[in-house]
């Protein structure tokens, strides 16, 4: 769904409440047989992606990530798609509240990213900083690109299921 037109005087919050509104009222409009094929590949991302977290706190991650306050996470705003609303829409998990208006990721609280790592977009659950890959041996680096190849397929596929491009920002095109 394009929301372009009717969002263009908005703020984000705005904008973010009226694409939530949009993507969800689509969702339950989906047929049976699409919401059960996305809640079992939505189940099958949210497993490779609980799976590609666990491998880099395994390694640190998390100590290193907490120490430099998520610089990686400063200009988080658009990697929340679309994809990523339809499979929160599919879990029945409760959708958290972006805090926009701040110089940073809008989908920070307090204390760290205000998803779980299962449901966390694409972009935040596969992207390590050198500090992070630096500690790692070759074998866990490959491991850990051949599970984000992996969720990169399923991405893929869902898109196709969908027929449509789902992995599009839920802000993008939006003014600032």
């Amino acid at each position: 769904m394009n929301l372009k037109k009717s969002t263009l005087f908005m703020n984000d919050q705005n904008v973010w409440h009226a694409a939530v509104a949009a993507i969800t009222g689509q969702y339950h409009r989906l047929p049976q047989p699409v919401r059960a094929m996305l809640r079992e590949k939505g189940g099958a991302i949210c497993s490779a992606k609980e799976e590609l977290h666990r491998l880099a706190h395994e390694m640190g991650s998390s100590v290193i990530c907490a120490s430099c306050g998520g610089e990686c996470c400063l200009r988080g705003k658009y990697h929340f798609t679309v994809a990523d609303l339809l499979i929160y829409r599919s879990t029945n998990a409760e959708l958290f509240e972006p805090r926009f208006g701040r110089d940073f990721c809008p989908y920070l609280g307090d204390a760290g990213c205000l998803m779980q790592p299962s449901l966390r977009p694409f972009n935040c659950i596969t992207f390590n900083c050198e500090r992070v890959e630096g500690l790692w041996e070759p074998e866990r680096i490959e491991e850990f690109y051949r599970r984000e190849r992996e969720l990169r397929r399923l991405y893929n596929e869902l898109e196709v299921a969908l027929g449509s491009q789902v992995r599009q920002g839920l802000l993008m095109g939006q003014s600032d």
